[in-house]
């Protein structure tokens, strides 16, 4: 039986190499570092939570006007579990790598703050306890990067076979295999959250930030779905 093959194609002298470049992705990931650094500075070298406090979400300071809130709090992790901001810094990156050579820079700078505002909109009105302590932490921009990435992009390896048909700025051909893996761990991601929501089981995270953040993903692509166009480039050989 022939194996699934997947075709990557990277050709510098392309006109649309450089505008695929993903270097939003990597300037989103390298400003939580940046946050995380001052977060660390403000809290050991001046003995202060403030900076936290000023851009955390919480229902005081929405109460008080502070609306950047929804989008701040993405960008901050807690400063004594490293691994909190090291595990969304690392999908993000992956996978925005990824997403922004197909959906362009802009497209992706909307996912991730339309994932980080939609999972503080979740957190905010349907967060229940967790309204106690705070939000603070991109995991729900790593969650509408999942679905984004999941059930999005697969749509468009299926058009690139059915229709010879490839995306305006880049040469992918998607391994289904591949794809039906990452499906499957993402529903198993989904489905515990919501567990986790029906069943008010505590973890110490927001499950309704991370399905906010999913439910977005899933729909910001599905309502925007990426452009193709009729590819007049010859096919790679497969590898």
């Amino acid at each position: 039986m022939k194996k699934d093959k997947m075709v990557l194609v990277k050709d510098s002298s392309s006109p649309y190499f450089l505008k695929t470049l993903p270097w939003v992705t990597q300037a989103l990931t390298t400003l939580l570092f940046i946050f995380y650094f001052i977060q660390i500075t403000f809290l050991f070298v001046f003995g202060s939570t403030w900076f936290r406090s000023f851009f955390a979400l919480t229902t005081d300071g929405v109460l008080h006007g502070r609306l950047w809130e929804f989008l701040t709090y993405a960008f901050l992790h807690d400063e004594v579990e490293p691994p909190h901001l090291l595990t969304n810094a690392i999908v993000i990156y992956f996978l925005g790598n990824q997403l922004e050579k197909v959906l362009g820079h802009l497209r992706l700078a909307l996912l991730f703050f339309g994932g980080a505002i939609s999972g503080g909109l979740g957190w905010y009105f349907f967060g229940g306890p967790m309204h106690e302590h705070g939000l603070i932490g991109a995991s729900g921009v790593v969650f509408s990067f999942f679905l984004a990435f999941a059930f999005c992009l697969q749509e468009i390896w299926i058009r690139s076979i059915i229709f010879n048909q490839d995306i305006d700025s880049n040469r992918f051909i998607f391994n289904p295999t591949f794809f039906l893996i990452i499906q499957v761990l993402v529903l198993v991601f989904v489905i515990f959250e919501a567990l986790c929501v029906v069943f008010d089981i505590p973890t110490g995270s927001s499950h309704t930030a991370h399905l906010a953040g999913a439910i977005f993903g899933y729909l910001y692509l599905k309502l925007w779905p990426v452009r193709t166009y009729q590819s007049s480039c010859p096919r790679a050989p497969s590898l």
